[in-house]
C-alpha cells in the first residue's frame, strides 16, 4: 500500500484521526492556494478567464467524481446549502408529507421543519436500530409522502444506508429523494448514473480535503427546473451584451444549475485549493482511497480491545464506513478517554457520548497502534 502520508502536514507529531470533522488539506492544495492568493496579490494576475474558469473546473471535477453531466452541478458552500434550496424551492402543499430519519445530523431535517408553517409534515422516524432501512421507509411511506431524505453515512454511528432499495422504493412512488454524501463522498463510489435518487449534497472540507466554507449539490433536471426558489446574480446568468448594455435590464426565469450557485463563484481563495484537492483524490482513484481508508478501519476494529470497548459501528464490510464509534463498557469514562487520547496528541470526535474516529490517506498504521495504545492504557 502506497505512502500518502507525505501528501500532507506537516501535522508536528499530531495524529488527526477526524477526517468527519474535517479533512486535511492535501500539499497540492496548498500549491495551488498560494497560487491564487499570488492573483490577490498582483490582481494584474485577476483576468476574467481566470474568474470563469474557477467555477468550471470545479464543477467539471465534481462530476467525475460523481459520474454526472457537470452542467448539473451546483456549487454552494456546505451541504445544507443544497438542502436549503430545495426546502425554499419545492412547491410543497398543505399536507404534504417529508420522512427523516430521528437522530440524523440536524443538517438533514432542520430545514425541512420550518416548512411546518406552510402545513408541510415533517415526520422523523425512530428507526430500529441505528439507520432506517429500507423495510421501515416502505412501512412509513403514505400516500401524502412527497420526499425522504437520508445521509448515506451516518454521522453518529458511521452505519451505510441501502440508498439504492430507498431509491428505488421512492422512484417506483414518485417520491424525491434526497441524500447527504458529506460522509461518504471521497472514499465511497458513488455514480449518479446508477443511484436512483433525485438530489445529493456535500461538504467539500470533510473527506474531499477542502477548506472551510465549500460544498455542492446536484439534482435531476427535472427536479431542479421544479424549483420555484429565484436568485440572481449577474456573473451567472447574464451575457456580455447585456451586462455592457446601457438600457434597461431584463429578466428572465433561470432553472439551469449555475442560476442556483451559491454567490461569487469565482471564489479562488477556497475553490482554486478544493479543486486541486478534488483532482487529487481522481488521481489516486476512488477505489484505492477506499482500500487505504478501510485498511486502518480494519486494522482500528480487529484490535480494539472488546472487554474495555463496545462498538457502536458495524463490523462487516458491507454496511461499514470511514467512520469507527465506539464507546468504554462503562460510559461514563468516554470524557476521560477522549482527553486523554487529545492529551497524547491524538485528535478524535465525541458525539452523543461515544468516541468516533475516522482516518483517511494521512493516517498510517502506526497513527492507529498509537491510538489502540492509549485507548489499553487509560490512566
Amino acid at each position: 500500500m502506497p505512502d500518502y502520508q507525505n501528501d500532507f502536514g506537516p501535522f508536528d507529531g499530531k495524529i488527526w484521526l477526524n477526517s468527519a470533522s474535517e479533512g486535511a488539506l492535501p500539499k497540492v492544495a496548498v500549491a495551488a492556494l498560494h497560487e491564487a492568493i499570488s492573483w490577490k496579490i498582483n490582481p494584474v494576475l485577476l483576468s476574467n478567464q481566470r474568474f470563469a474558469d474557477v467555477p468550471s473546473h470545479l464543477k467539471n471535477s465534481l462530476a467525475q467524481l460523481i459520474h454526472a453531466d457537470f452542467n448539473d452541478v451546483i456549487l454552494g458552500n456546505s451541504a445544507t446549502y443544497g438542502i436549503h434550496l430545495l426546502a425554499n424551492g419545492i412547491p410543497f402543499a398543505p399536507g404534504d408529507e417529508i420522512l427523516v430519519m430521528q437522530n440524523d445530523f440536524p443538517t438533514d431535517i432542520l430545514p425541512w421543519l420550518t416548512l411546518k408553517e406552510q402545513g408541510v409534515i415533517v415526520r422523523q422516524l425512530a428507526p430500529f436500530g441505528l439507520v432506517l432501512t429500507a423495510e421501515e421507509i416502505l412501512q412509513a411511506i403514505t400516500l401524502k409522502t412527497r420526499l425522504v431524505c437520508l445521509p448515506h453515512v451516518h454521522t453518529f454511528s458511521g452505519h451505510v444506508i441501502d440508498i439504492e432499495s430507498i431509491g428505488k422504493i421512492c422512484r417506483e412512488r414518485g417520491i424525491i429523494f434526497v441524500v447527504n454524501v458529506a460522509q461518504s463522498l471521497g472514499y465511497m463510489p458513488i455514480d449518479l448514473s446508477r443511484w436512483p435518487v433525485d438530489a445529493i449534497t456535500s461538504a467539500g472540507f470533510k473527506w474531499l480535503c477542502g477548506p472551510y466554507g465549500t460544498g455542492f449539490c446536484w439534482m435531476t433536471k427535472t427536479l431542479r427546473e421544479s424549483l420555484k426558489y429565484q436568485q440572481t446574480f449577474w456573473i451567472n446568468v447574464m451575457s456580455d451584451e447585456e451586462i455592457n448594455s446601457t438600457g434597461d435590464l431584463t429578466w428572465m426565469p433561470q432553472n439551469s444549475a449555475k442560476a442556483f450557485d451559491v454567490f461569487g463563484t469565482a471564489n479562488f481563495f477556497n475553490f482554486v485549493p478544493w479543486t486541486a484537492a478534488i483532482d487529487y483524490l481522481l488521481k489516486i482513484g476512488v477505489p484505492f482511497v477506499a482500500a487505504h481508508i478501510d485498511g486502518r478501519v480494519e486494522n482500528f476494529i480487529k484490535q480494539l480491545d472488546r472487554k474495555l470497548y463496545m462498538l457502536i459501528s458495524r463490523e462487516d464490510k458491507e454496511h461499514r464506513s470511514g467512520l469507527v464509534v465506539f464507546s468504554h463498557v462503562d460510559r461514563e469514562k468516554n470524557n476521560l478517554v477522549f482527553r486523554q487520547l487529545m492529551e497524547n496528541g491524538i485528535y478524535t470526535a465525541k458525539w452523543k457520548g461515544n468516541i468516533r474516529i475516522s482516518p483517511h490517506l494521512f493516517n498510517t498504521d502506526d497513527d492507529i497502534k498509537k491510538a489502540l495504545n492509549v485507548l489499553h492504557n487509560l490512566r
